[in-house]
């Protein structure tokens, strides 16, 4: 590996660690958080989404995102194009997001959209009925 692309990779893990650093967030509290009625909770874990596959009824959807890992992760909803439909914020180890949406009946995909969280295998399929 050249020296350039160890400063990139050394730059790229300084920034994640800040991010990880600066906290913040809604609520807080990670798994012991309640979860708003109505919502379908997802947990954010070790570069994986629990459950991974997740169905729900078309109109206005919110995910209750909990935290349960080390890193901050976000989510992202694409169609089946793969165009971007709705993206919640990003949210800081232990703690929690309610994120809402209204999406049509399909089927769709989630993912982390940091830098290698989705190569690593986070992401899930979502159908709208």
């Amino acid at each position: 590996m050249n020296y350039l692309m160890r400063f990139r990779l050394l730059l790229v893990c300084l920034c994640l660690a800040a991010v990880v650093a600066c906290g913040g967030g809604s609520g807080g509290g990670g798994e012991g958080a309640n979860q708003p009625a109505g919502s379908h909770k997802l947990v954010l874990v070790d570069f994986k989404f629990q459950p991974k596959t997740v169905s729900v009824g078309a109109g206005k959807v919110t995910f209750f995102l909990v935290n349960d890992g080390p890193s901050a992760h976000d989510m992202v909803i694409a169609d089946s194009s793969g165009k971007s439909v709705a993206r919640s914020t990003l949210v800081q180890p232990s703690n929690t997001e309610t994120f809402a949406v209204t999406l049509a009946a399909g089927s769709y995909v989630f993912y982390c959209d940091l830098p290698g969280h989705r190569a690593a295998g986070m992401e899930g399929t979502l159908t709208v009925s």
